[in-house]
């Protein structure tokens, strides 16, 4: 019959429906597994995406009263490292966020005083400024140099990641010089560090909050932050500025 007819069509596409709703459910589940099993590869608890950002927009520092430490120490480890949204102050001017990585590299590394289309020229105290920060932390995950320049200034590494942070740390000392004191230029490029090696910042935080030495960098991340015990007595981050230049780096770009 003509009624019947019609509403064959209806009942097929019901049951296509059907079965691309399981479908999509399935993706989900299977999706989520992949997540879970990915992250225990890392070495890390899985506590919520939305509670790994550190430092989002300023907000959720411990150190800024958001996002508070629990005594954890991996849990802490990836509030300390992690970064989400855009830094305050230059992420709005530069249009760099920490949630799009390889673009916010991208465009920081052209201000490279030794490599970038649009060189950032610094003289006198600025360069002095640069050559003390710039020699306290490198990318020794990727390069074989102790820091990100020598120093007389020059670029100790070629690689991306070592162009993007020079970039940054000229930016910020010719436009905003006078809102960063050397340790806080230097937890800046430590935020992008972190954004770059991500499982390895934070095994290297996880590996010094309870008793392990800290260095520039990860001294850096706990500006302002009241560390809780960890089971080796309390204990207070020295300030970067205090510490010696990091070790010597492995591997090559």
């Amino acid at each position: 019959m003509a009624w019947q007819s019609a509403l064959q069509p209806k009942k097929m596409f019901s049951l296509a429906n059907i079965i691309l709703l399981v479908i999509l459910i399935s993706s989900l589940i299977i999706n989520q597994v992949f997540m879970t099993q990915a992250a225990e590869v890392m070495g890390l608890n899985l506590i919520g995406l939305s509670q790994m950002g550190g430092f989002i927009a300023g907000t959720n520092h411990p150190g800024s009263g958001g996002g508070k430490l629990t005594g954890e120490v991996t849990a802490d480890a990836i509030k300390l490292v992690i970064s989400s949204g855009q830094p305050v102050i230059y992420g709005s001017e530069l249009n760099v966020s920490f949630d799009t990585v390889q673009a916010s590299m991208n465009t920081m590394s052209q201000m490279d005083p030794t490599y970038g289309r649009q060189k950032i020229t610094l003289t006198g105290d600025a360069l002095q400024r640069y050559i003390t920060v710039g020699l306290k932390i490198a990318c020794e995950y990727c390069c074989g140099a102790t820091g990100l320049i020598d120093k007389k200034g020059q670029a100790a590494c070629g690689c991306a990641h070592s162009q993007a942070m020079r970039g940054l740390l000229a930016y910020l000392i010719q436009n905003h010089g006078s809102e960063y004191t050397n340790d806080q230029l230097l937890r800046e490029l430590a935020r992008w560090k972190s954004m770059y090696f991500p499982k390895q910042m934070i095994q290297k935080m996880a590996s010094q909050l309870p008793g392990a030495n800290f260095t520039p960098d990860t001294a850096s991340l706990l500006l302002d932050v009241k560390l809780p015990n960890y089971g080796q007595g309390d204990k207070s981050a020295p300030l970067p500025s205090d510490l010696n230049n990091l070790p010597n780096m492995v591997g090559g770009c």
